[in-house]
């Protein structure tokens, strides 16, 4: 009571408003409290001693003597005043009786009324003197459990998930007592019943924990997957805090920044760009890289006069490449407005299925006019291989002649080329206007003997280049010219004229592939306009034969003159870093479809590479390959190094270690192994050719069991670099190219040589590669298209070897401070070792081997691509199991403390021993690490220690100050109705002190757990804390009092109590 005479004399009643914290804070100091000790008097012992206890042998000895009537009290056995004060209800009782004359009895000896009045008096003073020396003091006080509410709310705060586990496993609604309150302890029974649903609930809850590296978490859901997604959520949030939606950088607004801001940052270095990040909410470190890439300047290690000549020679080629391009823009309208109506046709015939139909015409030409052979496709069908032979001859002057028999050893020449006469040749798709074909394929059908010019996948012009005829999809003559239209594309194969004058024209036209309905229908037709035929040869040159300039020799440089030319405008500057991206990156998601981006292929390639030494590659179906490296270039020879077969069902099988299959390829292909042209030093293991010459290398007459262990389909490799006596100006490109056709979506095989390709890397010489290559790098290194591979999970394959790709390098190193990778790497960390990749990697991984494996051509290729990850498969497979062991005893440390926590308290020695001791043996009795886990944890959460508002006892008769602890624990759960936090348990051994005291209460108000105490406390005392389901109104009567209003008016006492105890308001 002193404590609200204390809050009484602070706060007068005049006093308007009145301090709740205030008051809060004496109520908490109260309950830190305990009672006085007994007054002893010893003047009561000595006068119960001289008068009172004589009196009651006198007067009440009769009755409640040694032999009591009628009842079992002993009034003259208590030898002293502290024995009978022992029992002060008895006593109590006494003086009642006395006091109402029914003690002594009528028929017994009466004392008088002095001796009356002074048992009457000691007793009183005796009862007064006891409960002043009890004061404070509740006496014996029953061990509460937690409530459900209070039971929900210390799990949800030890798990961070609101699992609300009395309500999944409906558990006993809380009996109330005193005035209302649920925390009553002798109105809270512990049934057995109850006992079972604590254990399930902790079973439940453990069951939800889900393990991690460096610890553990809870989820709401106790599902692995559900745990996965949850990783995979944080990760992305993590992703989408630096980058776009396709994992792009913030490049724009970083840009534009330098250029806003240069003469701030050329001035105050980084603490400008520091400050400007922050203002702007920029990333700061990636703002310090670009501006660090963009102002400076790159070192080189040659003369800059050597520089400068390249940088001259590279301008003089982008500018003959622009002027092409302009060319062809200018070819192509003129060809569009005209072909249809300066085309005259002079024969047109259809072709019955297998028929021959011949044609003949005379006419007079001028020099750059047309002549047109078109096979057009039937309606039912247009795919048939098309027989095609045709002969010019000049009728006068020279008698020159031109036929298409004179283009089957060289149609791959190039689309247009001219020939000896210098008539230019043509392969065209003339859907309305012509297109020419571009795609040249040196084989179809896995021949080499089948060469075409394709648009696609059709229409094309292809020849059987070989002396006999070749039974493919339909027997095919030898050395015949053929053409293939595709359905609504027709094809053309162009003639154009070099001379004045009269021409005779003739040929045929037959269906080669008497298996349709319908045949084809050609035309010959004459396009009388010469400029048509220099437009078409001028969008010839732009199509075929106009050369990239390639890499500037310092991209980056070119990016930097853009950006200090530029004001504050930053989009040349990103134009011109969006052209060079184009060049040095190409986007990865279609390459070998089949298994895609994030089955060990990146999502962006390196275009344009430059190297001194590359491994080459290609998919070898059957023992006939070819190698080359191009262009041609004097005085400069190529190695290919450690020719050899690799995955596949075979092991590696290098041609120069075996000394049959050396003899094969070195008659096959004129070369010897170690053996250099020129006579220079060579490695044993190489052949070495001059650059440009193609070398075939045909093993198809090896005997049956050599042929045989090639285990063919299979990669041919070369590790490819140039001889060192070459030119340091050489540059070749290397192809080996193994696959004699497609493979479909399956496989991406380079199965053509093709000058320029940018897939295909630059070999130069090992004394300049170094430097042709940094240039390239930096600029890779600092504007990437994509600073991480967004999907995370592969989302474009058929069949998924692994489950996630992480590929963020770039992000990592642009983006992201020291604190941002930690936070990046544990995520991907928690990832691997939540979803157990590692582990499921494995058995996706053989069964794609399996359903590979069968005899398709194209899956067998695929095959061996999936194989490339066998060995990183079991090694990722090796570290994660070591990485689940390694985890164990840190998981155990975690659940230590998470015991501190639920316990609300140390833990003793022995406390920690019993906890690892029950882990312990369940581990020998041969449970795995994760059930075991689960049933410590659910021991923890079943203890009493947890389940109960435990204190220690005062051991004397004396009070004893309660614990920091004990008041961590008093103070959450008046207030929380919940465990306390960590800050509040550091705070613990200073709780006696006011100013921590306060400060806490201050802390632990404005916390929405303050709630707590708003329901339990407040809602309660005014007796609505269960108006949602007792609210005692008929809803067929009271149709307006609809769930919102119901809810509506049970919340608002809640908001009242709250708002009045976090905001500190009057309560008048």
């Amino acid at each position: 009571m002193r404590c609200i005479e204390v809050a009484a004399q602070r706060n007068p009643p005049g006093t308007v408003r009145r301090n709740q914290t205030t008051c809060v804070v004496q109520l908490i100091a109260c309950l830190s409290l305990a009672a006085a000790s007994a007054d002893g008097s010893d003047n009561l012992a000595q006068t119960y001693a001289t008068q009172i206890q004589p009196l009651l042998v006198r007067s009440c000895g009769t009755c409640h003597g040694k032999m009591p009537k009628d009842n079992d009290l002993d009034l003259t056995s208590f030898g002293s005043a502290q024995a009978i004060l022992a029992r002060p209800k008895m006593l109590s009782d006494v003086a009642e009786r006395v006091r109402g004359g029914d003690m002594p009895p009528e028929d017994a000896p009466q004392p008088n009324q002095a001796e009356r009045e002074q048992l009457l008096g000691w007793i009183t003073a005796a009862l007064d003197a006891e409960a002043a020396a009890r004061a404070g003091d509740p006496g014996q006080v029953t061990l509460r459990r937690l409530s459900n509410t209070e039971y929900d709310n210390a799990v949800r705060d030890l798990t961070g998930v609101d699992m609300r586990p009395t309500q999944a496993r409906e558990f006993p609604v809380d009996s109330v007592g005193g005035e209302g309150f649920a925390n009553v302890g002798d109105a809270m029974p512990v049934t057995p019943e109850l006992v079972e649903r604590y254990h399930h609930a902790a079973r439940d809850v453990a069951a939800q924990a889900v393990l991690l590296p460096n610890g553990f978490r809870f989820s709401p859901s106790p599902d692995r997957p559900t745990w996965t997604e949850e990783t995979l959520n944080s990760l992305r949030s993590f992703h989408g805090r630096h980058a776009g939606p396709n994992g792009e950088p913030p490049l724009d607004k970083h840009v534009a920044a330098t250029l806003r801001h240069r003469d701030k940052f050329t001035s105050g270095g980084p603490a400008a760009i520091a400050a400007v990040a922050a203002e702007e909410k920029l990333n700061a470190t990636y703002l310090t890289a670009l501006w660090a890439g963009l102002s400076g300047t790159t070192a080189s290690s040659l003369p800059s006069a050597e520089v400068d000549a390249r940088m001259k020679q590279w301008r003089e080629k982008a500018a003959q490449f622009e002027a092409e391009k302009q060319r062809r823009k200018a070819a192509l309208p003129k060809i569009e407005s005209r072909w249809a109506s300066s085309k005259r046709v002079l024969v047109e015939s259809k072709v019955a299925e297998g028929g021959s139909v011949p044609f003949e015409r005379k006419l007079s030409v001028e020099r750059g006019e047309l002549l047109l052979l078109t096979v057009l496709p039937n309606e039912n069908h247009g795919a048939d291989s098309t027989l095609v032979e045709w002969t010019i001859r000049e009728i006068a002057a020279d008698g020159r002649t031109w036929s298409l028999s004179d283009l089957i050893p060289d149609l791959l020449k190039g689309n247009s080329w001219s020939d000896k006469h210098e008539a230019r040749w043509s392969f065209l798709e003339t859907t309305s206007t012509p297109a020419f074909l571009t795609e040249r394929r040196d084989s179809n059908a896995g021949r080499a003997e089948l060469k075409s010019w394709s648009l696609g996948s059709e229409p094309s012009v292809f020849v059987n280049s070989a002396a006999e005829d070749l039974q493919v999809w339909t027997k095919l003559p030898a050395r015949s010219f053929f053409v293939h239209p595709g359905p609504k594309r027709p094809v053309s194969i162009a003639w154009t004229s070099p001379i004045d004058g009269k021409l005779s024209v003739s040929g045929r036209v037959a269906d080669a592939h008497p298996a349709g309905l319908d045949g084809v229908s050609f035309e010959l037709s004459h396009v009388a306009a010469p400029d048509l035929g220099q437009a078409l040869a001028d969008l010839s040159s732009a199509s075929t034969d106009m050369s990239d300039p390639g890499l500037a020799p310092a991209m980056l440089d070119i990016i930097r003159e853009k950006w200090r030319a530029a004001t504050t405008d930053p989009a040349p500057v990103l134009e011109a870093i969006k052209s060079a991206q184009d060049q040095l990156f190409q986007s990865n998601y279609k390459k070998n479809a089949a298994i895609a981006v994030g089955n060990g292929f990146p999502a962006w390639e390196e275009l344009r590479r430059v190297v001194a030494r590359e491994r080459v590659q290609g998919a070898a179906r059957e023992p006939l390959f070819r190698m080359v490296a191009l262009p041609a270039q004097p005085d400069t020879f190529v190695v290919w190094d450690r020719l050899r077969l690799e995955g596949g069902d075979g092991p590696p099988l290098v041609f120069a270690e075996h000394p049959e299959l050396t003899a094969v390829v070195e008659q096959a292909s004129g070369l010897k192994f170690g053996h250099h042209p020129q006579g220079r030093p060579a490695p044993k293991s190489a052949l070495v050719t001059a650059a440009g010459t193609e070398v075939i290398i045909d093993l198809g007459k090896l005997p049956a069991d050599l042929q045989k262990s090639l285990a063919l389909p299979r990669f041919l490799r070369a590790d490819v670099s140039l001889d060192e006596a070459s030119p340091e100006t050489a540059s070749v490109q290397a192809f080996l190219i193994g696959a004699t056709g497609g493979g479909g979506n399956l496989a991406e095989p380079v199965a053509k040589a093709t000058l320029g390709d940018p897939l295909a890397a630059q070999i130069v010489h090992p004394r300049v590669a170094t430097e042709q290559a940094r240039q390239a790098a930096e600029f890779r290194a600092l504007f990437p298209p994509a600073v991480l591979f967004e999907p995370i999970i592969p989302r474009d394959a058929q069949g998924s070897v692994f489950l996630y790709r992480r590929e963020d390098e770039p992000l990592r190193r642009l983006l992201l401070d020291e604190a941002g990778r930690a936070e990046l790497d544990r995520l991907w960390s928690e990832l691997e070792f939540v979803s157990e990749q590692a582990l499921a990697t494995p058995i996706a991984y053989e069964g794609l081997v399996q359903y590979y494996r069968k005899p398709n051509d194209g899956a067998r290729i695929m095959f061996f691509y999936i194989q490339l990850f066998e060995e990183q498969i079991k090694r990722e497979e090796k570290a994660f199991l070591a990485a689940q062991v390694a985890a164990e005893s840190r998981h155990l440390e975690e659940l230590l403390a998470f015991a501190v926590r639920a316990w609300r308290r140390p833990l003793a020695d022995d406390e920690r021993e019993a906890i690892l001791a029950s882990y312990r043996s369940d581990r020998i009795e041969g449970a795995k690490h994760d059930p075991a886990f689960r049933a410590a944890l659910a021991r923890v959460l079943s203890s009493p220690w947890f389940l109960y508002r435990v204190e220690q006892p005062a051991t004397g008769p004396h009070w004893q100050p309660v614990s920091g602890d004990e008041l961590t624990t008093r103070l959450s759960f008046l207030l929380w109705d919940s465990i306390p936090d960590d800050e509040l348990r550091e705070k613990a051994a200073k709780l006696n002190e006011p100013a921590v005291m306060e400060e806490q209460l201050r802390r632990m108000l404005k916390d929405a757990r303050m709630r707590g105490m708003a329901e339990e406390f407040g809602a309660r005392w005014l007796g609505v804390r269960d108006f949602v389901t007792n609210h005692g109104r008929n809803l067929k009567h009271f149709p307006e009092f609809t769930p919102a209003v119901r809810d509506a008016l049970a919340e608002e006492p809640v908001r009242f109590f709250a708002d009045m105890l976090v905001n500190d308001r009057p309560v008048a």
